[in-house]
């Protein structure tokens, strides 16, 4: 598995991350901490949060193979690991969150590419927007 630097600065970001997120993680890191004890010296150090059984990296298809199955086995509709990636976004738009917050937090060099792919979600802001008018206007007709 080869790890490289992303295609661009904007690649490399910080963003908060909410509460429950950040419980979420902690807890897993515990879990972790006790599979590490587990594996003695079988353990290998790395700097991934998430590792197989013996600490080494995972193959991102790994994740990606388990994440179908987790579908499949809920019956939930199928959608793909990336998928989540812009239903994360759109609904960030759809909940009011500024075009360039979006973009930095998707790691997009420039806020146009953001706005060409979630280009169907401001397209519910707008609906809104115009709403919005119409109550305002309709209350001096």
């Amino acid at each position: 598995m080869i790890t490289k630097e992303p295609k661009i600065k904007s690649g490399i970001r910080h963003f908060s991350l909410s509460t429950t997120a950040c419980i979420m993680l902690r807890k897993y890191r515990q879990w972790q901490i006790e599979q590490r004890f587990k594996a003695g010296d079988q353990w290998c150090e790395c700097d991934r949060l998430f590792t197989s059984w013996n600490g080494q990296p995972i193959h991102p298809d790994t994740i990606t193979n388990w994440f179908a199955k987790f579908i499949k086995r809920s019956e939930l509709p199928y959608v793909t690991l990336h998928s989540l990636r812009h239903t994360n976004a759109t609904l960030m738009i759809a909940e009011g969150t500024d075009v360039c917050t979006v973009s930095r937090r998707l790691g997009h060099a420039n806020t146009a590419t953001t706005l060409n792919i979630y280009a169907h979600a401001l397209k519910s802001k707008d609906r809104e927007a115009a709403n919005t008018i119409e109550r305002t206007l309709s209350r001096y007709a």
